[in-house]
């Protein structure tokens, strides 16, 4: 590591630790995180790239991952006759934690996901969502809590789901706060390109961050100037050569506004064209894609990670989408068939970046505005509250279900209407768990994520990624013995 970065890193630990609170337990506790963040910063030099594949439209997690023990099925069914899946057609999985008695199956549009599951390479966050602070079904209907703004607006949940805060008070998303934390500690591009990459245009998740985002499109990156750059007709080379020298010239104006506007149409055609050199110049991928634009830009993904050292990253904070997915009817058409696009997708993904050899070095995570209701209005389904998300990759703690699934029947414990689950997991506490991977410290998080501090000790983490989890317990182990050998 160079000065720079060395520096760097002193400052952001220095900073830490002056906001350790006084109290020598409260002081302890901190240094001891503080401790762990010095050796996430170590251990993570190595390249690390996190993608937030969005469901947009809220994606029914009641039918994706499905009770099969015949009462908990029987249950599910009643809740939904006209939507449920059958149950001898479910792909059955063996978690070994978080099952909760209840033997389950995926979706059998889902068999990639499964195989994945299974092999120790994806995991299930239930019943995660947006939360303020622990909620009962009686502090929601006595509305004695803080609730998330406007729940079951699909605007809102996504604006919260992505930044913490509503579509009227939208804040910087929390992929951008990740960005500028890495950027502050060194990790940003040689090339000056953002760590935010978005595949699927302006987007909350990375809006509003100082470091901005960087888009390129599905089927990879574009050239702003490629209409211009590839003229050579009579009429094409004088447009050509017209456009550079207004370039030029607004470079040398005197007014300070258009000189900035000359030099930032320049920067962008400039990094145009050196994406489109550094991903266009990798080998090509022997892993076979599924057709259609999720495939495309699962593969445009990769191929950027590929490029990753052409375009100067060692970190890389990915955001694509999959659309479609607000059922109010034709659900069990339209449903299963966006199921398989996405575990095709996500399955070829990993592949690919077992390909590059860097599967340890990704992890994908999927999230939706929310999950939707438990009983069908018809061959569909309303807007929820709860759902379940997949994390993918090859540091990925397999096969597991973290956090709290919820029982599949109407008028449960955390039933407020219609099987709209009250989630047991912040969205929080996800993006906190990917940014911890990252190496970022709790005081980072805590920032990010400022209503962790209503969850209690230990919220900022689940652990689901192994190398942090490894990190965690030699720092917890030191720090329960006070350091004596």
């Amino acid at each position: 590591m160079d000065r720079i970065d060395k520096e760097n890193e002193r400052r952001r630990f220095l900073m830490g630790a002056g906001r350790i609170a006084l109290g020598s337990a409260a002081a302890m506790a901190t240094m001891g995180q503080l401790q762990m963040v010095h050796a996430a910063t170590r251990a993570a030099d190595k390249y690390r790239a996190l993608v937030c594949v969005y469901l947009f439209g809220g994606n029914d997690s009641f039918n994706m991952i499905v009770p099969r023990s015949t009462a908990s099925y029987t249950t599910y069914q009643a809740a939904r006759p006209a939507l449920a899946v059958p149950q001898a057609n479910l792909l059955a999985i063996t978690p070994t934690r978080g099952a909760g008695g209840v033997d389950w199956g995926l979706n059998p549009a889902m068999p990639e996901l499964r195989a994945l599951f299974e092999a120790g390479r994806a995991s299930i966050v239930g019943n995660v969502g947006p939360l303020v602070t622990p909620t009962s079904k009686a502090d929601y209907q006595a509305r004695r809590v803080p609730l998330p703004p406007e729940l079951f607006s699909h605007v809102d949940q996504q604006a919260y789901s992505m930044s913490m805060g509503s579509e009227t008070a939208a804040k910087v998303g929390w992929g951008g706060r990740m960005a500028d934390r890495l950027r502050d500690a060194g990790y940003g591009s040689t090339l000056g390109l953002p760590i935010g990459l978005t595949l699927a245009g302006n987007n909350a998740w990375l809006a509003g961050s100082e470091t901005g985002m960087y888009s390129v499109g599905s089927s990879g990156p574009t050239r702003l100037d490629s209409n211009l750059r590839t003229a050579t007709d009579a009429r094409g080379l004088p447009r050509r050569q017209a456009f550079q020298s207004l370039l030029d010239a607004a470079q040398r104006d005197s007014s300070a506004f258009v000189r900035e506007h000359g030099r930032m149409n320049r920067r962008a055609i400039d990094f145009s064209e050196a994406v489109f050199n550094a991903i266009n110049g990798v080998p090509a991928l022997t892993t076979v894609f599924p057709t259609g634009r999720f495939g495309d830009t699962m593969r445009t993904v990769a191929r950027t990670i590929a490029a990753r050292g052409a375009l100067g990253q060692k970190r890389q904070i990915f955001f694509v989408s999959l659309g479609g997915w607000d059922t109010h009817d034709n659900q069990p058409v339209d449903h299963p068939t966006l199921l398989t696009q996405l575990s095709q997708g996500l399955n070829a993904f990993y592949n690919a970046t077992n390909e590059l050899g860097v599967a340890d070095s990704v992890t994908s995570f999927t999230m939706s505005d929310f999950g939707r209701t438990l009983n069908n209005n018809g061959d569909g389904t309303d807007h929820g509250w709860g759902g379940h998300s997949w994390v993918v990759g090859g540091d990925v703690a397999g096969r597991n279900i973290f956090g709290t699934m919820p029982e599949y029947a109407l008028g449960s414990a955390r039933d407020v209407g219609r099987g709209r689950m009250i989630p047991a997991t912040p969205v929080e506490q996800l993006g906190s768990t990917m940014s911890r991977w990252f190496g970022l410290g709790l005081s980072d998080v805590n920032e990010i994520f400022p209503n962790l501090r209503n969850f209690g000790s230990g919220a900022d983490y689940l652990p689901m990624l192994n190398s942090t989890n490894r990190l965690l317990n030699e720092v917890n182990f030191t720090r329960n013995r006070g350091g004596k050998g």
